[in-house]
């Protein structure tokens, strides 16, 4: 990454749907800046855009205007194969529900974006093994995802973000499903990890007490994005 350049910056986003012929906005003008280890918390009602944000931060959708940088590259207006490669190389992706495939073990889950970035080997594996000891799972790598608890199988999910080592991690209601003692060590190891990597890190949830613990704060309301005072 450029000395200087945050990993990742939007500039007056937007987004909006067509419902019954009348358009709706979501996002109006959105501008954030995420730098290097910070953890950015992004709260509001159902239905006001969060997850819409996040795809549009992650090129899992495209503004209908406004510029999406990662690494000081416009996402934007880039073709669909090359945002899936700056997906690849550059961000990580944490969701509430997991996404574990339940046919393979915790270790081949967390390899999967190793293989797909064509980095499948002795390597990936040792990097793999490394994580999954770094969030206390070192006896659960050949465990499918059924034998797993919630907490377990989020931690696993984390451990895949960062196979690629991301500048970017971008988390949907990473605890949404866990309980208050779990969803806190999940966590707090998302802001150590992020922290000793220098990950940018978006977090989005409906979570105050959790948004709390974050080193900035902005509610999404009716399109617009302001910054919370913890």
């Amino acid at each position: 990454m450029t000395n200087g350049i945050p990993p990742l910056r939007t500039i007056g986003i937007a987004r909006s749907f067509t419902l019954d012929g009348r358009k709706i906005e979501i996002l109006r003008g959105i501008d954030l800046s995420v730098s290097r280890g910070e953890i950015v918390g992004i709260t509001g009602a159902s239905g006001t855009g969060k997850s819409t944000l996040l795809h549009l931060l992650g090129g899992l959708d495209k503004p209908d205007s406004g510029d999406v940088l990662i690494d000081g590259e416009n996402i934007a207006g880039l073709k669909d194969e090359k945002i899936s490669a700056v997906r690849s190389e550059k961000i990580g992706f944490i969701f509430q529900f997991h996404h574990l495939l339940p046919e393979f073990t915790a270790l081949e889950n967390a390899l999967l974006p190793a293989m797909i970035a064509g980095r499948n080997g002795a390597a990936a594996r040792a990097k793999a093994e490394s994580l999954f000891a770094t969030v206390g799972l070192s006896d659960r790598l050949n465990h499918r995802p059924g034998k797993l608890s919630g907490g377990e199988q989020q931690r696993t999910a984390l451990v895949r973000a960062l196979m690629n080592d991301p500048l970017v991690l971008l988390a949907d209601e990473p605890t949404g499903n866990l309980d208050e003692h779990t969803a806190a060590e999940v966590f707090a190891l998302m802001r150590r990890i992020a922290a000793d990597n220098s990950v940018a890190t978006v977090v989005v949830t409906h979570n105050l007490k959790l948004a709390e613990k974050m080193d900035t704060v902005y509610q999404l309301h009716e399109g617009v994005l302001a910054k919370r005072e913890n």
